[in-house]
């Protein structure tokens, strides 16, 4: 449909609204209330404007669909003295508490008030005053004084995270944003309010009074909590990791990040993080602690055990796997908290295709702790696309309080016995379908499962993506160094990151750590070396789709702090591996050529793109 905005035509498809229909010229419509991923509501009514034809007043553009041939004004008279009214009734309670909030230097209500408000304001009378500020969980604190009830939290739980924790309480002028029953916040999904709220409203109690957002750089990057591969920003400062906030990339995490995402990383700036390398507990050299490290694990075979870490990069997990090719031929692998799913399927089906399925089945898998934003990807495709979701596990999961949602159970163990039960199932007469599976948090076997599922998707035509919990999990499956669940038996361990739930094993005769934190078991480790975390290393991830994508570290290790894969080529010298890497994309070089699962490593990623220019609406009335 063609339509015009102030005097420029512009074509989009038929069911746009207005205010997406201005973004694609450049025309600012100022909103609160709207939200591209969340139903328009027109709480706010910040984005009005005057159309024609239609009734002689402003009306929302948020809500409003395009119409053939119309005509929209957001610049004429009636429409900025009506978005400058509605500021004006915005700002009647909020506080000039600008100078202290959080969200001071990216928030809207600052933007908005003077690009279209009234330069003076015309309140005297006293402001409405809540107790403030009020902490709905361990990481979220509540401003209701500044809130300005666009209904963007509550509305999110409701449709997006499909949770009932916040409300509002009372009405009218007296109306405020609550927790459910006063209780905290239990989501795993909260932090994404932060985000939404477009004032200073709902703000980190990890962030808070950190920092502010221009004294800050912040790096694209990918998450590393757990297999997703959502995309991130890491923001810097001085040295220090400050916050991560969500990066949209609609073909995965749909602009979402989980809790752990978001907030696991204080971690990197603690001053207990190891920093030097250590042998027989006193401070030794790089060349010194490598060198002791390959005398005692050289030519072991089996007598050796690796375990690594889950968020490994492919890059140091290639550079592994040729030790393992040589002079660490035979030795033991495992990646404690990694699933037992075998290898990846060759129907894989892609996070994004989730929109388009007609039937979800979820397999022997809590998603929403397995792969949270996965779980959100699948309540999307429900309640936006209508897909029909069906769970399999022994006991109901979250996706099970759905009135839709239809639930299958079985004798724990006894998963692969009923997938293939399946196979005449209603809601498998009609597809697209797709499957996701898991291990049922270790208490399946993956493979049976893996095995069951394959035949289910073969005989019906389903496509299949299993749920790898590991961060890295299917890029060292790729790489086939995965060999063990136990380091049981093993005389010489090197563990990297945590060790097994159980500990390193007993009667072993040398054990060394590479871990950034110190360990009660590193008391028995005759050589220690510090590790980087992720805001550090320089590499790329797997995610459990086969989405290959590139971390980039926003800070630099400090001296004497190596990369992992520098620490791992120094190791291949000292145990006699040649090897002429000078920098990381000569490493991603030869693995592409290597693996075909890598072969996106030979694309170096892309340059950050340069920010988008503010769209600059009309003048102050």
């Amino acid at each position: 449909m063609t339509l015009t905005i102030d005097g420029h035509a512009v074509t989009v498809p038929k069911g746009t609204l207005i205010v997406e229909a201005a973004k694609l010229i450049g025309v600012e419509i100022p909103v609160f209330c709207y939200h591209h991923k969340l139903d328009p509501v027109g709480a706010c009514r910040l984005c009005l404007v005057e159309l024609s034809p239609g009734p002689p007043r402003a009306q929302t553009a948020c809500t409003t669909p395009v119409a053939e041939g119309m005509t929209v004004r957001v610049t004429s008279p009636m429409a900025v003295k009506s978005r400058a009214d509605i500021l004006e009734f915005e700002l009647t309670n909020h506080p000039l508490d600008c100078p202290v909030c959080d969200k001071g230097g990216e928030c809207p209500l600052q933007d908005f008030t003077y690009r279209h408000g009234y330069p003076v304001s015309r309140v005297q009378e006293p402001r409405l005053h809540f107790a403030k500020p009020l902490p709905i969980s361990d990481r979220i604190a509540l401003d209701r004084e500044r809130c300005v009830l666009c209904y963007r939290c509550t509305r999110y739980y409701d449709e997006v995270a499909w949770e009932q924790e916040l409300t509002t309480n009372q009405r009218g002028v007296q109306s405020y944003i609550a927790t459910q029953f006063d209780q905290p916040l239990q989501s795993v999904f909260s932090g994404n309010i932060i985000d939404l709220c477009p004032v200073g409203a709902l703000t980190s109690r990890v962030w808070r009074f950190q920092s502010r957002p221009w004294d800050m750089d912040h790096t694209a990057s990918v998450c590393s909590r757990c297999a997703v591969g959502c995309n991130v920003n890491l923001w810097e400062r001085r040295g220090e990791l400050m916050r991560v906030t969500a990066r949209e990339n609609v073909e995965i995490d749909d602009g979402w990040i989980c809790d752990r995402g978001r907030f696991e990383y204080t971690h990197v700036n603690s001053p207990e993080r190891l920093a030097q390398p250590r042998v027989q507990r006193r401070p030794a050299a790089w060349e010194e602690a490598l060198s002791r490290i390959a005398a005692a694990i050289k030519g072991r075979g089996p007598r050796l055990g690796l375990s690594i870490p889950a968020d490994i990069t492919n890059e140091e997990a290639f550079l592994l796997a040729r030790l393992l090719n040589g002079p660490l031929r035979g030795a033991r692998v495992v990646m404690p908290g990694r699933t037992s799913l075998p290898g990846p399927p060759a129907n894989q089906l892609a996070i994004k295709d989730l929109d388009g399925c007609r039937t979800i089945v979820v397999v022997a898998a809590d998603v929403r702790a397995d792969a949270p934003i996965v779980n959100l990807r699948v309540k999307k495709a429900v309640a936006k696309s209508g897909a029909r979701l069906l769970t399999v596990n022994p006991e109901l999961i979250d996706f099970d309080r759905h009135p839709g949602v239809e639930h299958v159970a079985y004798e724990p163990g006894h998963a692969a016995a009923a997938v293939r039960k399946l196979f005449d199932h209603p809601l498998l007469q009609e597809g697209p379908v797709g499957i996701l599976y898991g291990d049922s948090a270790g208490a399946e076997d993956g493979a049976a499962i893996a095995t069951a599922v394959a035949w289910l998707a073969k005989e019906i035509g389903a496509k299949v993506m299993p749920l790898y919990r590991a961060t890295n999990e299917r890029g060292v499956l790729a790489l086939g160094i995965l060999n063990g669940d136990s380091l049981d038996g093993c005389e010489y361990v090197f563990t990297w990151g945590q060790a097994l739930a159980g500990g390193v094993p007993k009667g072993v005769r040398f054990l060394a750590c590479w871990d950034d934190f110190a360990r009660p078991y590193h008391d028995r480790a005759q050589v220690v070396i510090p590790a980087v975390t992720f805001a550090e290393d320089q590499g790329s991830y797997t995610n459990l789709e086969g989405r290959v994508q590139f971390l980039v570290p926003p800070l630099q290790p400090k001296p004497p702090l190596r990369q992992g894969w520098e620490v791992l080529q120094d190791l291949g010298l000292a145990l006699g591996l040649g090897s002429d890497y000078l920098g990381i994309f000569q490493v991603q070089r030869d693995a592409a050529a290597a693996y075909p699962a890598l072969a996106a490593l030979a694309v170096p990623p892309a340059p950050a793109p340069p920010p988008a220019p503010v769209a600059m609406g009309a003048a102050r009335p």
